[in-house]
C-alpha cells in the first residue's frame, strides 16, 4: 500500500494509534515486549527474517525459549507471549502468520505440555481471618503503611478487585456517601470496551468497613490538584522525621505483594500461602457473597466468564458434601 497524497499520509500515525486500540494497554505492551525479543533473537543467527518469519525458525526459537524455561523452573508464559506476539506482529503487518504453520503450532504445543505445573491456587482470607487482621492492625496508631495495607485488603476484598485495579484508583475514581462508595474501574476483565465498570460498597459502621478507611486515607493523601490523578496507594516518604504519602507516585504489585505478606506473618500460619490473590478469592468465598443474586454476582466481581468464579470459590467440606447426602446412599 503507498499514499501519494500528502494530507493522508499525515494521518497514518493517527490510523496506527487507533489500530493499536483494538488491544487493550497492558496487552499491546506484553505483545511489544515479546516481539522485540524475537527481533533480538533473529539479529543473534545468520539469515533469519523477523518479518515475515518462516515457521522453521519460529519452532526453533520456541525450542530455545522451552530449554531455557525448563532450566529456570519457568512455565509456559514466555512460550504464548512469543506465539501471541508473533501473530499479532504478522496480523498486524497484512501477512500470513507463521505461528499457524502445523509445525509451530505442534512445537507451541509441546512446550506447554513440557512445562505444565501443577496450579497452585493461594488461599482464601476468610471472614474470621480478615477480622483477626483488621483488628490487630486497624488502631488509631495506624501507621500511613498500615493504612495502605488495610486498604488494599478491605478495598480488594468487597469489591473482588485485582491488585492491578486496585493500584489504579485515584481519589477522582471514588464517590462517597452516607450509606456507600462507588468506585470507577477504568477497565475490568468483563469491560471488553474499556467503557469502566462502577463498583459500590456499603458502609457498615464495623471495624472491617471498607467506606471507613477509604475516607482515613484519603483524608491523609495531598490536597494537591497532582494528587487527585495520582493513584490511591501511594509511597510512602519521610519528611522531616514525619511519614506522608508521596504526591504522586505509586506502588508497583511486587512493594503490594511484600507489603501485604509482611502484614499478614505474624497473624497466619504459612505466609506464602497467600498472595494478592487472597482477597478477592475471600471476598468470593464469603457466605453472604455466595449468596447474592448470581447475576450481580458475576457484575460485581467484573467475571468476563462466569466459570472462572470457580477458581475463586473455595468450599467447605460441608457444603461439598451436600452432592453425597442428597444421593441418599
Amino acid at each position: 500500500m503507498s499514499l501519494e497524497d500528502a494530507g493522508l499520509y499525515s494521518q497514518v500515525p493517527q490510523l496506527l494509534e487507533l489500530v493499536l486500540s483494538a488491544n487493550a494497554p497492558n496487552t499491546i505492551a506484553r505483545y511489544t515486549s515479546g516481539w522485540n525479543r524475537w527481533r533480538s533473537w533473529t539479529k543473534s543467527r545468520v539469515g533469519v527474517p523477523h518479518l515475515p518469519a518462516e515457521p522453521l525458525h519460529v519452532a526453533l526459537y520456541i525450542l530455545e525459549l522451552t530449554n531455557t524455561a525448563l532450566q529456570n523452573g519457568h512455565g509456559s508464559a514466555v512460550v504464548d507471549t512469543a506465539v501471541y506476539s508473533i501473530r499479532w506482529a504478522h496480523k498486524l503487518a497484512g501477512l500470513t502468520s507463521p505461528v499457524d504453520h502445523p509445525v509451530v503450532v505442534s512445537a507451541a504445543e509441546g512446550a506447554r505440555r513440557k512445562l505444565a505445573r501443577p496450579v497452585q491456587p493461594k488461599e482464601p482470607i476468610s471472614e474470621q481471618m480478615l477480622l483477626k487482621i483488621v483488628g490487630h492492625y486497624n488502631k488509631p496508631s495506624a501507621s500511613l503503611l498500615t493504612l495502605r495495607f488495610l486498604f488494599i485488603l478491605l478495598i480488594g476484598y468487597a469489591g473482588l478487585f485485582r491488585i492491578n485495579e486496585i493500584l489504579k484508583i485515584r481519589p477522582c475514581d471514588i464517590k462517597l456517601s452516607d450509606s456507600h462508595l462507588s468506585i470507577f474501574i477504568s477497565g475490568r476483565k468483563n469491560d471488553q470496551h474499556r467503557d469502566g465498570h462502577t463498583s459500590i460498597i456499603a458502609r457498615s459502621g464495623k471495624i472491617t468497613c471498607p467506606v471507613s478507611i477509604t475516607e482515613k486515607i484519603m483524608s491523609l493523601l495531598p490536597s494537591t490538584r497532582k494528587s487527585q490523578l495520582a493513584p490511591i496507594v501511594c509511597r510512602v516518604v519521610n519528611s522531616k522525621k514525619r511519614e506522608k504519602f508521596h504526591e504522586y507516585a505509586g506502588i508497583c504489585y511486587s512493594t503490594a505483594l511484600d507489603s501485604m505478606r509482611k502484614f499478614l506473618a505474624p497473624l497466619v500460619g504459612e505466609v506464602k500461602e497467600f498472595a494478592t490473590h487472597s482477597m478477592k478469592s475471600g471476598g468470593a468465598s464469603n457466605e453472604g457473597f455466595k449468596s447474592a443474586d448470581p447475576e450481580l454476582k458475576d457484575r460485581h466481581a467484573g467475571w468476563k466468564n462466569p466459570s472462572t468464579k470457580l477458581r475463586y470459590q473455595k468450599r467447605s467440606t460441608e457444603e461439598l458434601l451436600e452432592i453425597t447426602k442428597r444421593m441418599k446412599l
